[in-house]
């Protein structure tokens, strides 16, 4: 019986929900805002959607990303990678001072830089000239809700305008 029940919930997952259209916007936080005056309203949120249509994948610039980027990045993580094994040599060691922390982190990160620089200079061609940051944004968002729930959904919407 459990195991019926987890493969309707996994299907019911992969599939377009099921319903009436509700409403249409051309932006995501006007969608969210008419969930949360249904929510508020008393719907069940197992009976609301919102689907996104006119998908496009949408890839943003953030940073350029040449020699300089790349060894200080690499610095970073040395350093992080050289202030944990100088912690450990603290805590493990007769010697309290924080000595062996600095030399960690100086050397961790003149390390990580030289391993970083090789790293970066061998990839010549697959190598990337820039940071970004990639979305999937919707040309439109429609609300949905299951079609026994659409007559209240229709009803706290009205009641909402009118205040």
């Amino acid at each position: 019986m459990a195991q019926s029940s987890r493969t309707q919930q996994l299907h019911q997952l992969a599939t377009v929900p099921a319903g009436e259209e509700l409403a249409r916007f051309s932006s995501y936080p006007d969608a969210k805002k008419t969930i949360d005056t249904l929510l508020e309203g008393g719907l069940p949120p197992r009976a609301l959607s919102v689907v996104g249509e006119g998908l496009r994948s949408v890839e943003r610039i953030t940073a350029r990303y040449g020699h300089g980027r790349a060894a200080l990045s690499s610095a970073l993580t040395g350093s992080w990678v050289g202030l944990f094994v100088g912690l450990i040599v603290v805590t493990l060691g007769v010697d309290m001072s924080l000595a062996p922390i600095a030399a960690g982190i100086v050397v961790g990160a003149g390390l990580g830089m030289i391993i970083g620089m090789a790293l970066y200079s061998s990839q010549r061609t697959s190598r990337p000239t820039f940071r970004s940051m990639h979305q999937v944004i919707a040309a439109e968002y429609v609300v949905v809700v299951e079609a026994e729930h659409q007559g209240k959904a229709k009803r706290i919407l009205q009641d909402a305008q009118g205040q």
